[in-house]
């Protein structure tokens, strides 16, 4: 009896000690546990490489794999720039801080949790944080399909639909502004649009380039019903990318300095919403002010 509750003792102590082990350490196996599945991923790669290149013109395909790979990053690049000199064009009275645009292609490693289809580990390769806690735009194929951003060293890729993935967007023709949250029922909805803004269900949403995470006019999806909710018209989208890819374009605006580490949903949502309002034309600002004043005035007169 004795000899069971000393065993009973050492196996509590034994637990206690292992579960004081520091993220830090955790931190390390995690990161070498992702070495090890890169070179098993670079492996598998450079063996369907051999066999590609002996059955096929291997060079002549490295080539147009390299050419397109590029051709898509100047892409990216030109639609950037494009979105931005027409926006200049259509409030030359507006101070825009300039946003110089990063792309870095990533593959995806693996899920961060078993049934959890949100969240994907990223090779971050050459890529490395402009600064702790920045946000970082994930695009295919010119469409969003999430944020990322650094999480014990490791690029954590945020993709539409998670509890935490927020960003701004522009709604219809009229660009009615709202933004991207996770709804536990609904899933993926567009919040806090005004409710005098006039949109439909079909409207598409695209990104708006005002929180500093993704250039203006990227596809995010299309409004598939409509809510009012606690002042606000809630829109439901329809992702425009619903499966999870195997590569993802990151996009470094460099200006996006938010840190998401221990930050509820809500407070993420206001920091993004935030930098919307600083990065909107004071001509918006102006008649969202006005806005305000006659639903106030109409208040008082019910």
């Amino acid at each position: 009896m004795r000899k069971l509750f000393l065993w009973v003792i050492f196996l509590s102590i034994a637990f206690f000690l292992s579960m004081q082990i520091s993220k830090e350490f955790q931190a390390k196996v995690l990161y070498f546990g992702d070495v090890i599945k890169i070179g098993i991923l670079n492996f598998n790669a450079n063996i369907i490489n051999t066999i590609t290149r002996h059955f096929n013109q291997a060079q002549h395909i490295k080539e147009l794999t390299i050419a397109l790979k590029d051709k898509e990053k100047l892409q990216y690049s030109y639609d950037a720039l494009h979105n931005e000199y027409n926006e200049l064009l259509r409030i030359l009275e507006t101070d825009i801080k300039p946003i110089s645009e990063h792309f870095e292609l990533s593959r995806v490693i693996s899920f961060v949790e078993i049934n959890k289809y949100t969240r994907v580990w990223l090779e971050q390769k050459d890529f490395q944080p402009t600064k702790e806690g920045s946000i970082y735009g994930l695009i295919s194929d010119n469409k969003v399909a999430g944020i990322a951003l650094f999480q014990n060293r490791r690029l954590l890729g945020l993709l539409n639909g998670d509890e935490k993935c927020s960003y701004s967007v522009a709604i219809g023709a009229e660009r009615v502004p709202g933004i991207i949250k996770y709804d536990i029922n609904k899933e993926v909805v567009a919040d806090y649009i005004p409710l005098y803004a006039k949109i439909e269900v079909g409207d598409m949403v695209y990104t708006s380039g005002f929180d500093g995470i993704f250039y203006p006019g990227i596809l995010v999806g299309e409004i598939e019903s409509l809510e009012e909710r606690q002042g606000y018209q809630v829109a439901v989208i329809k992702p425009a990318l619903e499966k999870v890819a195997h590569f993802y374009w990151v996009i470094d605006s460099k200006t996006s300095e938010i840190p998401l580490e221990n930050k509820t949903q809500e407070e993420i949502e206001s920091l993004v919403e935030s930098q919307e309002s600083q990065a909107q034309p004071q001509s918006t600002q102006t008649q969202s002010a006005q806005m305000s004043e006659m639903q106030t005035e109409r208040i008082q007169l019910e």
